[in-house]
């Protein structure tokens, strides 16, 4: 049994796309209410506990305090997988003691079975732990293992990197409607779009920068359009953003 404290977004995510008996937890009841014979619902999360040999912590950073002082002691020898951003392995060690612990960022795509989890494993879960994580979260798209040095830059990257994708995607509507577009067509250019290029530059060995050139012909619209981000200093600002995401990880667990 995987056991699943947290019924938001991810949590019910990872309990709908896992291929095993799953129970998920959460304070709030109408989150519970998921349509799968293969999903237990409670809100209890001391049951939960007691039930599962993999309990996976899907709660909000602030709040995760609160839950591991409510499980630690039905914990004992089982493994203990933590998806909450910027909460280090050794904050939970330092209330759970020496368990197992493996930390995960995983993003919203997983939703879809599109996303991509960074795993980073705490002092205590070996190599076989990280092999049945890894396991996990191939149900839900792409695992990376990192150092856990490195997970709050991967938070700032792909873990708020959905929202930089629909923001700029919307960016890009506007702009469309500004050059005469109706909305509909507008978002439909938009969205196609970018998922083409995505799917175009998968499983290649051509930098990010030569699909540019192969797009921007010298003299051309799209040239001209780069000018114009350059100018603007876009390159700046997408850096200075996504570092601010990575130093708000970093003080999540503070």
């Amino acid at each position: 049994m995987i056991g699943i404290i947290g019924a938001g977004n991810m949590g019910r995510a990872i309990a709908s796309r896992i291929n095993a008996k799953t129970m998920i937890s959460d304070v709030d009841s109408s989150r519970l209410r998921i349509k799968n014979s293969r999903i237990l619902a409670t809100k209890d999360n001391i049951s939960l506990t007691k039930r599962s040999k993999v309990i996976i912590l899907a709660v909000k950073p602030q709040h995760i305090k609160d839950v591991l002082k409510e499980i630690t002691p039905f914990v004992k020898d089982k493994l203990v997988i933590s998806i909450a951003a910027g909460v280090k392995t050794g904050s939970l060690e330092k209330i759970l003691g020496k368990k197992r612990i493996v930390r995960v960022m995983p993003n919203m795509p997983a939703m879809v079975g599109k996303g991509i989890s960074a795993v980073a494993s705490g002092r205590f879960a070996g190599k076989k732990d990280l092999r049945l994580v890894k396991g996990i979260f191939l149900n839900l798209g792409e695992v990376v293992e990192v150092k856990e040095h490195l997970m709050d830059a991967v938070t700032a990257l792909s873990g708020s990197g959905p929202a930089y994708y629909f923001l700029f995607t919307d960016l890009v509507r506007r702009a469309g409607i500004k050059c005469g577009l109706k909305n509909g067509l507008a978002e439909k250019l938009a969205m196609a779009t970018f998922i083409g290029a995505a799917e175009s530059c998968r499983n290649t060995d051509i930098s990010m920068q030569d699909f540019v050139k192969k797009v921007a012909s010298k003299g051309g619209t799209t040239e001209a359009a780069l000018k114009v981000f350059k100018n603007k200093g876009l390159e700046r600002i997408v850096e200075k953003a996504v570092i601010a995401a990575r130093n708000k990880s970093r003080t999540l667990s503070g």
